[in-house]
Parts: C-alpha cells; structure tokens; sequence
C-alpha cells in the first residue's frame, strides 16, 4: 500500500491526529517544566537530590540523629514557650489555679477547632497538632464531653468561623466568629453541665494571615451584618451577640468563669472590668491569652490552668477599650469602601497597578507611646477610659517586689553618649509559690513643647528571672545603652543645628516599670549639653537624612502639643488626587545608586578556590574577589534570578544549592521546596515577646537550627540553610493580617527577642532572612502601597527593630517588602538597601526581595539598590548585559554577599559533587520516552496490518 493511501484509511488518520496532538503537547509540557515552570514545579514536586562526598569536616554539629528527635525537641521548645508566654490578664479572688481532677465544661464553637497559627508563611502543616483536650486530660482535669460533641457536630452546633475571609472584587473582606449562637443549647445539652460545675472555661478566637487585614466592619460584602454580629458597626475584635450571649449565659449558670483568649492579636477586653457596660463583667474570674499556640504550645495551658506552671508572660502591646478612638483607626487598610484609601485622578498609570496609600499621620505615637504620654498629659481618668491593659502586664500565683540596689550611685549621674551603665534589680518572692518575674526598664527623656516629638515612657532594658522560691531573691543586672533612647531629630526641631539621633540636655528618669504604666522606683540621670550622635555608634559612619521626601504627603503628624488639633483624620476627596511629583515618583524604576561603574569585574578566570577555603573568612578578605573572578556572567545572572527558596549551586567554587524556607513558625512548607516536610510548627511571635526571656528565644533558635540541620532526612540528607524569619515589623494596628508572625508594638523587645533568636539559629548554622524590610505593617494593597511617613517616625520606630537585628542579632540576610516608603518601592531604594543597611549599619550579608510578582517590583532597579537575591519564578528576571560594566559591577557585589551568607551557614557541612535528575523531571522524560515507543508501536502495528 502507498504512503497515501496508508493516511488516508480511518485507524490511520486517528493515529496520525492522536499521535501528533500528543506528542506536541508532550513537547512543550517539557519544554516549559525544564525551563519556564522548572523552579515552580521545583518548589513543589522537589529539587534533583546531591550527590555528596564523604568526610567532610561538621561546621555545624546537631546532637538530634534523625528528623523526629529534632521535631520533638522543637515542640518541647514550644511548649517552654507558651509555660512562660502564656498571660494571665486577670485572677480575681485566686480564681486560678484549679485542682487536678477538676471537672469543668468547655464553652465555644472554636474550642474543637483553635486557631493554631496564621495563613500563608504563618501557618503550619495542620497535622500532629495538639487540642485543648489533650491538655487538660494531660493534668487530670475532666472536660464535659456532650459539649465537645456538640460543637464537633456542625448540624447541631453551626458551620464555625472560616479559615479565611471572604474578599469581594473592591477588596472589602468580611469575617465572622462562627461562634454559636445560644438558643442552639437545648435543655439536655443545658442539663449536663452540672456535672462538670468546677469551672466554665470560654474559649475566644480571632484569625489573621498573610494576605489580609482584619475587618474593622461586621458587614459583609452587600453591606449586611455578618452572622452573628450585634450590627455592621462594630469591627471583628470586639465581641460578636453571641460571644457575648454565651459569656452572659455561663456567667449565670457557673461559679467560676475563665475566659481563654486564642488570638495572635489583642481584642477589645472591656468587658473584663466594665461592670457598667457589662453587667455580668463581675462574675468573670480569670483571664488568659494564650495567642496561637502552633502544634504543642497548648499543652502549657493545662499546666498553667493546675498551677504546675505558674504564668509569667506579659503583654506585649496595649490592651485599649475602643479600637475606634486609636490614631492608627483612621489611616489603616482599605477594609471599607468608603475608607478606600486610593489615589485618582492619576496619569500615565502604571499597567492595572492599583496607587494606594497609607498616612502614618500618629507619628512615634503608636502604641504605648500614645496611651502613656497621653494619659500623661491628659490625667488617670483619660487613660483608664482607654486602657485595659498596658504594655508589659501580666499577673502571677505570687507577688514580688523588685529594687533598684545601686539607685544611690546612679543617682545624678551623667550619661555620656557612648558609655553604657548597669541598673542592679534584685526580685524577692514575696508570696508562697515560686515564680518567675520580668523587670523592665523605662525612661522619661526631658521634652520641651514645640520641639522633638518624644513619648513619656521608653523600654530601654528588660530581664527575665529563673524561678525564684518564696522568701528568695535573685538580682538581674540590665545593661542600658544612651544610643537606644536618642530621638531623631529629623528638622532640627529644638534649633541646635542638627539632624540626626540627640539626646536634648536635662533630666533623665529612669523608671523601673511593673509596666509602661506602673512602677516600682525611679531615678534620675542627667545630660548637661546636648549629646549628638553624628556618626554611627557601631560603624562610625555619617548618619544623615535620606528619606525627606517619605512625608511629602502628610499633612500633619500628631504631636503632644496639641493632641485634638493633630488627631489622625481621613484623607479628604482633594487630597486623594495624586500630585504630578507622586506620580512621577511612583512612576519611576531609579534606585537611586549615585555610582558610576568603570571597571569591570574580573569573571571567568582559571582557578582553584572554593567556598570551604573561605569558611570562617573575613567580608573584607581580598580572596572573595578571587573567588568570584571564577565564575562567569551567566552564572552571576542566574545566582540572582533563581532565589525562590533557594540559592542555586556554583559546581565550580564548590558552592551547593541551599534549601530556604519560609517562616518564621518555623520551617514553614508554603510555595517552598518539596524537600521541607516533617518540621514541628510553633507558635506566634507575640507569645514569645511576651516570654521577655532572651535566652528561652535563644534556645527557640536553636531548635529550629537542629532541624535544620537534619535538612531533608527522606532524601539526599542535605540540610535547611535558609529561613526567613524572624518577622520584625511592628503591630501598628490590631487589624494587621500578620500581628501573629510580628513580635510587637515596641521596636526595642522587638529588636532584642528577634536577635537572640536569630544568634541561636545562625549557631547551627542557619542563615536568616529577616523580614519584611522596612515599614510592611498592613497586608490591604501591599504590593506597593505608598507609606508616608516623618523620618523621626520611620528611624526611631519602624527601622529600630532591623537595626537590631543587625547590629545585636548579627544577621547575615535580610527580605525587602513589598510597599513604598513615599514613592519608593522599598525592595528598590538604594537609601534603605545601601546607605542605611550596609553603610550606616554595617550589614554583611545578602538581601531577598519578598516574592516578585512584577508590577512596581522591578528586577534591576533591585539589583541597583543592592538587593542580592530575586525571590520569584514568574519569569520577573533581571535581564543583565554581560557586556554591561555596570550590570556586571552590582551582580558581583550580590554574589559576594551571597557567597558570604552562604559560607558562614550549614551548607559547608557537606561537599556536593553533582545532582541527580528531579524524580519528577525523571517521570516526565520516562513519560515522553513511553508516549513515543507507545505511538510508535501502535504507528506499527496499524501499518503491518494494512
């Protein structure tokens, strides 16, 4: 038979049609999986396995044998976490603790279903997680089981809270608590309760994740009451009609109440103290927050419930009454409408790119800064009609009294701008149970009116004891450093001539604070002249204003001075409209780099060095330019480019790829590698804040490390390298979507808990990538969200906590944010990257974009600014010119710092010699080979026959 004819029989043209379809899509299924969508599918499916050597040299060195033992040490940890985390916000009538072998119920629909953490990198894998009910069994106290039942069955008790919120197309979310609703107890359930009479424990719950803020409305997306809400007016951290039926309820039916506060982020709590707008405020006994616990932290609470564990957290934001009457409530989010915070009339627009703002119009005064200075200024009666809680409170089973036992030499002092002094506490335990306690350390800095903006009370030093026995004492010694309370004199406000962190002339008080509100004693510190910081007190360089135009859009920042005429207000019509210099500003891909790039950088030289003939090497050492003139323009390009969770291998200096996962509840598997499985999930940042114990974050550090360095146990046994965390931006609002995987409002604790954490990760070698950098507190319109700003407000709050990671924590990477500081994308601003972060600072290190979504995000405006590492796999690539002077210039720069990060990390435990085929790019190849041979085979037979 002829060709012809052959195709033009029927089982022939099927064959001719299928085969062709098959194998074209075949072929570019493959053709995209190893190019385009490899990294993505990477991610996911998992990474070619190393082909090692052996007898290389442990850099690092775990005492955990296998990925268990590491994942059960991390939840250890956890727990010690949460025993000291773990708040107790009120104890009347020593409520608390219980006896073991109490018999209590358990109220609220989110008691079976806690909220163990946040969404996205905040969130955990979901299995192995511990309940409520494992813990109180774990300390013999006996639960009723009919409610637990109840609230398990959906039918009986209500679909519960979703585990994200519903989003419209405007961007306008709505959540519900999903608690249920009380005329759904009928009277059997109502009779079992007698039975387990002891004690009522209500369980409370709040979500948050990456990628939306909390709602400050109870409506949903047509404008009507969610379910369950008293009405659309109120917001998603006040109590719902019924939460508050049900605590009005229980309150009736029990003896003893004890509210359970499951939420990273602090909710309204005046109905643990007003009596006269909660009329059942007084049958409330006790209170604990117990923030999202991760998979073990829970298991502290029984212990704390019984008093094997007595509580020492403290909070660590303040605790306000009326959401609505914060300086933040005005200028936060986009969650309604008619709040849009949205340029218009705007031209030339950048593609579909959404110019949305945020006005930090309170200035320094967030958080405690504005309640304690204002209350203050404005009197006792002011402030309790704002705070429940302050900053810093926490009950205990004892009591304590603390002593400042050299106050006498101090007393008068002179502090001289870089000389640090010690404050000696001693703490007795003057109760009849052992305890610990926090000591905190505050100082009222002089103010004149009219000049520098400065809060009334400043943490400058914190401590945590050991657990002191009744009658006993221990005397913690507090370092404080002049540096760490300087204000930022942006203006040259008190008329000194200068622009920079002071300390104004006059008298210091130094308050040790039972909280931000309340002390012990005080004494007072003098500073004769004006002290200028000029230059930087660890680099000794030049420090100076480089962010005058990040305000340029604020029309008043809140002072003291005069608080109702400098209140925070909504922007008005008119003052959406974009200016010609905004949008010129928001338009522009300029990093800002003043360089001019000459010479070009040695590449493609013969030689011999590696990366393990530079362990333990110094930043400045000249081999690192040796070492880089080895490798080629390409691989420049592609060690920038190919950073999703990972830094790509260098064969040829020796450099392996390195596995880094997201955070910070650990090593977190969220559009990370396939190779990070089986890793414990801890709890939020805030609950170990509240620990104020550095060296308990210390120890969390090193956990995470020793998983680390287990790494992929399943497959080549290559460890975690990278992590990003720990998060250290600040709470600003209540209703940031991430308040769980930031520490604080205060940048000092924040600072300081972030860098012990990251000093004992960076022990085992695991190399953090602190985030997100800088001013990144709302998730509503992050990618590229304009953020204005003062620089006192952006140097002495927003930057503070990074610096200390730096300087204290000494990390070795960095993650950019998303949003604008003014017009200026940050992961692109050569001020922030450059003149700041390395020059000022004193950074080493490599700095990762968060991940690249294009948009405002451009590639090479981050490489010019000196961002390192490009996290992205949607082909946002930096298109360098290998005959580029100055594309080459900036990309051997990055891959120092790379190389440097890399070298100091667990990565050198293991010399890489090759890598296999991806098991999944294996079946692909098998799948096209089979398909062929299939085809062709069919192709035969259906010719033979004819």
């Amino acid at each position: 038979m002829s060709k012809n004819k052959f195709f033009k029989t029927r089982q022939s043209i099927v064959w001719l049609i299928t085969t062709s379809i098959t194998i074209v899509l075949l072929t570019v299924l493959t053709i995209l999986a190893s190019t385009m969508f490899y990294d993505i599918i990477s991610n996911v499916l998992g990474k070619g396995a190393a082909i090692t050597a052996s007898g290389t040299t442990q850099v690092f060195e775990t005492e955990f044998n296998t990925k268990e033992e590491a994942r059960l040490n991390g939840n250890a940890v956890n727990e010690e976490l949460f025993e000291e985390g773990i708040v107790l916000l009120k104890n009347d009538s020593n409520a608390l603790p219980i006896a073991t072998g109490s018999s209590v119920s358990v109220f609220g629909k989110n008691s079976v279903d806690l909220v163990y953490g946040g969404s996205g990198s905040g969130a955990g894998s979901g299995a192995n997680v511990n309940t409520l009910f494992e813990s109180l069994d774990a300390v013999g106290i006996s639960y009723n089981p009919a409610l637990v039942s109840f609230y398990e069955d959906d039918d009986a008790s209500g679909s519960g809270r979703p585990s994200n919120p519903q989003m419209d197309n405007n961007g306008i979310i709505s959540l519900w608590t999903g608690e249920t609703p009380w005329s759904s107890y009928d009277a059997t359930l109502r009779g079992t309760f007698s039975n387990y009479d002891d004690a009522a424990i209500i369980v409370i719950s709040r979500i948050g994740g990456e990628g939306f803020d909390l709602p400050r409305t109870m409506s949903d997306n047509n404008g009507d009451p969610v379910e369950g809400a008293r009405n659309a007016d109120d917001h998603y951290l006040q109590l719902d009609q019924n939460e508050t039926d049900l605590i009005a309820e229980v309150t009736a039916a029990f003896d003893k109440v004890i509210i359970v506060i499951n939420s990273s982020t602090q909710i309204e709590l005046g109905f643990l103290d007003d009596t006269t707008h909660y009329a059942y405020n007084a049958n409330i006994d006790a209170a604990l927050w117990i923030g999202a616990p991760g998979d073990t932290g829970i298991m502290s609470l029984g212990r704390i419930l019984t008093g094997e564990v007595n509580p020492s957290g403290r909070t660590v934001d303040t605790w306000v009454r009326d959401y609505k009457e914060d300086p933040t409530w005005q200028n936060f989010g986009n969650n309604l409408e008619v709040r849009g915070e949205r340029y218009t009339s705007i031209a030339n627009q950048i593609s579909s790119y959404l110019y949305a703002f945020v006005d930090y119009e309170e200035g320094i005064y967030m958080g405690y800064r504005y309640y304690e200075t204002r209350g203050e200024t404005d009197g006792e009666i002011w402030y309790d009609d704002h705070v429940v809680y302050p900053f810093g409170y926490g009950l205990s089973y004892t009591t304590f009294t603390q002593e400042i036992t050299n106050s006498n030499a101090l007393e008068g002092d002179s502090i001289t701008a870089n000389e640090t002094f010690e404050i000696d506490v001693e703490v007795t335990n003057t109760g009849t149970v052992a305890g610990k306690d926090t000591v905190m350390i505050y100082v009222t800095t002089p103010y004149n009116a009219g000049e520098i903006e400065k809060s009334h009370v400043v943490l400058v030093g914190f401590a945590k004891t050991g657990d002191i026995a009744p009658s006993e004492s221990e005397t913690v010694t507090i370092e404080i450093d002049p540096y760490s309370f300087a204000s930022y004199d942006y203006n040259d406000a008190n008329s000194n001539s200068n622009e920079g962190y002071e300390l104004d002339a006059g008298t210091y008080t130094f308050r040790l604070g039972i909280n931000a509100h309340d002390e012990y004693e005080n004494f007072t510190m003098n500073v004769a002249a004006d002290i200028l910081f000029e230059n930087d007190t660890t680099t000794n360089n030049e420090v100076v204003n480089r962010f005058d135009d990040a305000d340029d859009e604020l029309t008043i920042v809140l002072s003291r001075n005069d608080w109702d005429g400098t209140f925070p207000s909504m922007r008005t019509a008119a003052e959406k409209i974009i200016s010609a210099a905004t949008n010129t500003g928001i338009n522009s891909v300029d990093s800002l780099n003043p360089n001019t790039y000459t010479e070009f950088p040695l590449l493609n030289e013969e030689g011999t060095l590696t990366l393990q003939d530079l362990v333990d090497a110094d930043f400045d050492d000249p081999q690192w330019e040796e070492l880089i003139s080895q490798l080629s323009g390409d691989d420049l390009i592609d060690l920038f480019n190919k950073g999703a969770f990972q830094t790509i291998a260098l064969l040829n200096i020796g450099k392996p790829q390195t596995t880094d996962a997201d955070g910070p509840a650990g090593f977190v598997n969220f559009l990370s590698t396939g190779t990070v499985y089986g890793t414990s999930h801890y709890g939020c940042e805030p609950i170990m804040a509240a620990t104020f114990n550095v060296e308990l974050l210390y120890k969390f550090g090193e956990a995470v490390g020793d998983e680390g360095l287990i790494g992929n146990e399943d497959g080549d046994g290559i460890p975690y390298s990278g992590w990003y965390s720990p998060g250290v931006n600040l709470h600003r609002s209540p209703f940031g979507g991430r308040t769980g995987e930031y520490f604080s409002e205060d940048p000092f604790l924040t600072g300081i808990m972030a860098s012990h954490e990251i000093q004992g990760a960076m022990s085992k070698g695991v190399y953090t990538f602190v985030k997100h950098f800088a001013v990144n507190e709302q998730e509503t319109s992050r990618s590229g969200v304009a953020t204005w700003l003062d620089e006192q407000t952006l140097r002495e709050i927003y930057l503070k906590p990074f610096e200390y990671t730096v300087k204290v924590g000494q990390t070795t990477g960095m993650m950019s944010s998303f949003n604008r500081i003014g017009t200026k994308w940050a992961g692109g601003d050569y001020r922030l990257l450059t003149e700041v972060l390395r020059e000022e600072w004193g950074f080493q290190g490599a700095v990762i974009s968060d991940f690249n979504t294009g948009s405002h995000m451009d590639s090479k405006q981050m490489a010019y600014a000196g961002g390192d590492i490009n996290l992205q796999t949607l082909n946002q690539e930096f298109n360098a010119s290998k005959s580029s002077v100055s594309d080459m210039s900036v990309l051997a720069n990055g891959a120092k710092n790379i190389l440097y990060m890399v070298t100091n990390s667990n990565a050198m435990n293991t010399e890489v010699l090759g890598y296999r085929m991806p098991v999944w790019m294996l079946g692909l190849v098998i799948l096209d080979a089979v398909s062929v041979a299939g085809f062709g085979t069919w192709g035969f037979f259906i010719f033979r026959k004819r």
